[in-house]
């Protein structure tokens, strides 16, 4: 009896672990996405408002982003119930089938274009950045010799070599690998990006000598006045842009094989991170606590903004080459529409990518967005651009509308099969009905 039970506990934790796994890898997924290289211009922006305030303001976000989220996934999960084919990661596809218009689904199309582009253009700047310094660190003066070092230092240095550079990794990158492989060097650079904050930040969490005090100190700007109305107009912009991960929902949606609960964990719990990271990240730094030195801070300071560029520049490509896909290949239209159930296939399946083509094109605008705002803190205004336009559009009022029409769709199906059954019952009663008698054979 005790072995019977031993076998049962062993079975149950080891489904618990089969389950838990691919929840994790999605929620990592998420927050690699999620976090960016914009999460360093997020304390100075914090700086006018105050820690309190700033949090209060990144809350709020969050709440709103994880109900917009939650949508676009129950959206999905019921698309994919009602046609039994796979969910479509194009934001195009998905709302040419939902909203039922191949305009509606063109200007959604364009909106997630223009959000992408924004991000990648910023993601890119600070990459090349990243690379260039990496690749002419004096440190690998033994390694390569001053000959190569030099020509090293004078071909990056030279216009945006490094910029286009990364651009053309990341677009080969994702343009020859599947998801899976993707997903898992997106985990990867989730427990870098998990490691390098904890070096960098929890040392200088225990420097802070009043943690309430300050967190609650105010900011530079007094409250209610003129300036700190202007210092969160101009943070809350950043912030949305900086928090956006709805682009892969769909996704995840099929990584998770379309199942409702595991879905909203790895939704909750991967946009829960960001959030976190994000506080105390301006936390240490209003705090005085996390300051960009030299030895161990700088290794663990280049690991965070790495790890964080790579997810989220890995993210946007894969977004923006998607929805490129459809346009530059309409004949191969994979979306799930109702009218195709006889192209059933299985959830979740990996085919990997089908063309280099529309990732390489997608690179291109945010490539010369960064090479022509890459001075000064015009990519800043990219993602104020990014968050002040499309992404409230995007991932704010569109989710609504989508679960709106398609909770119409479904209703309207419903009640077409009430009536039809309805019409199939009282057949059946007439045609059983005895020859002769007006009475029905119950």
């Amino acid at each position: 009896l005790i072995r019977y039970r031993t076998d049962d506990v062993l079975d149950s934790f080891s489904e618990s672990a089969k389950n838990f796994i691919p929840i994790m890898s999605a929620a990592f997924l998420l927050t690699s996405n999620t976090v960016g290289a914009s999460m360093m211009v997020l304390p100075d922006l914090a700086r006018g408002p105050g820690l309190l305030v700033s949090s209060g303001l990144i809350g709020a976000i969050y709440l709103v982003n994880l109900i917009s989220g939650l949508l676009i996934a129950e959206v999905g999960i019921n698309q994919y119930e009602r046609s039994m084919c796979d969910v479509p990661s194009s934001f195009k596809e998905f709302a040419d089938v939902n909203l039922q218009s191949e305009k509606a689904g063109n200007f959604v199309s364009a909106i997630s274009l223009f959000c992408n582009t924004c991000v990648l253009s910023f993601d890119l700047v600070r990459a090349g950045e990243l690379s260039t310094s990496a690749i002419t660190n004096e440190a690998l003066l033994p390694v390569f010799g001053t000959e190569v070092m030099e020509t090293l230092s004078s071909v990056l240095s030279s216009g945006h070599a490094g910029l286009i550079a990364v651009a053309t990794f990341f677009v080969t990158l994702v343009s020859t690998q599947n998801n899976k492989t993707l997903t898992g060097i997106a985990s990867m650079c989730c427990m870098i990006l998990f490691a390098s904050f904890a070096g960098l930040v929890l040392p200088s969490l225990a420097m802070i000598q009043d943690p309430i005090a300050t967190f609650t100190a105010p900011g530079s700007s007094a409250f209610g006045s003129e300036a700190f109305f202007h210092d969160i107009s101009a943070m809350t912009p950043v912030l949305i842009a900086s928090m956006i991960y709805q682009n892969i929902v769909p996704t995840v949606t099929k990584m998770l094989n379309y199942d409702r609960k595991q879905t909203a964990l790895a939704i909750t719990l991967g946009s829960s991170m960001p959030m976190m990271i994000y506080i105390a990240f301006c936390y240490s730094i209003l705090g005085g606590g996390a300051v960009a030195g030299s030895g161990a801070g700088s290794i663990f300071l280049n690991g965070l903004m790495a790890s964080s560029v790579f997810g989220s520049a890995m993210a946007c490509v894969i977004s923006i080459g998607e929805e490129l896909e459809v346009f530059l290949s309409p004949d191969n239209d994979d979306s799930c529409g109702l009218e195709k159930e006889s192209r059933l296939i299985e959830p979740s399946k990996d085919d990997g990518k089908e063309s280099f083509v529309p990732y390489a094109l997608g690179a291109i605008p945010p490539v010369l967005t960064g090479i022509y705002f890459s001075g000064g803190d015009g990519l800043v205004g990219a993602l104020k651009a990014s968050g002040t336009y499309g992404s409230p559009l995007l991932y704010g009022v569109i989710p609504v509308v989508l679960a709106f029409s398609q909770r119409t769709q479904i209703l309207e199906e419903m009640k077409g099969m009430k009536i039809t059954e309805n019409v199939r019952v009282i057949f059946d009663k007439i045609v059983s009905t005895k020859a002769g008698e007006g009475e029905l054979v119950p």
